[in-house]
């Protein structure tokens, strides 16, 4: 475990896995536990299956003043919706960086090591994301977002409500003094008040008052 003062976080997809309103649930998650929090969402093509990301400065702090981005090699949490995704951060990462990854690779990227982009002459495939990540001297914890969700909530689109439990559990290894039991059922509130059509668990009621 580690006990900082600020947190660094990025949680990362594409277009169409809720990174915007996660990013917006969090972002109320965190300034109601008493956080300082400053953070940004960039969007790529986010209609058409493109890189979305929303990256976190995170204090114990609540009036803390950040500077804007996260410089290099001081990412503490990545979460990835998509295997492809998590690769365009770890430039920010470090050693002790906390790594979640969806096993699944999303269709459109899996035709990359298939598919010329440029030139006239063949390229080598590239490597699967995943072979890539498992090279790289980060632990990375595999999580199935997607089926977790289509198993428990009957949508894949529920992905990154699970996603957003990660966080939970990561920010507790950063500010190991700051947990608080109640944290989850604020999450819940905050996350089914924000995203009118999310699905709750199939075996569970959820609170929302």
């Amino acid at each position: 475990m580690q006990d900082k003062t600020i947190c660094n976080l990025i949680i990362s997809g594409i277009g169409g896995q809720g990174i915007n309103s996660l990013a917006l649930v969090l972002a109320d998650f965190f300034y109601q536990s008493g956080y300082g929090c400053q953070f940004t969402i960039h969007k790529g093509g986010a209609q058409s299956l493109g890189s979305v990301y929303a990256e976190f400065r995170i204090s114990k702090q609540k009036l803390a003043v950040l500077g804007p981005g996260i410089p290099h090699n001081q990412l503490d949490i990545l979460i990835a919706l998509e295997p492809w995704e998590a690769l365009r951060h770890l430039s920010l990462a470090h050693s002790k960086t906390l790594v979640y990854v969806e096993t699944e690779t999303m269709p459109l990227f899996t035709e990359r090591d298939s598919e010329r982009i440029t030139g006239k002459e063949a390229a080598a495939p590239l490597k699967l994301p995943q072979t890539q990540l498992q090279e790289l001297p980060l632990h990375i914890q595999w999580q199935s977002y997607r089926k977790t969700a289509l198993q428990k909530n009957g949508i894949v689109k529920m992905a990154n409500y699970y996603a957003g439990l990660d966080c939970l559990t990561a920010i507790k290894q950063i500010f190991v003094h700051c947990s608080d039991s109640n944290e989850k059922h604020l999450f819940d509130k905050l996350f089914f008040k924000q995203i009118k059509k999310a699905k709750p668990r199939l075996d569970l009621d959820y609170d929302t008052e």
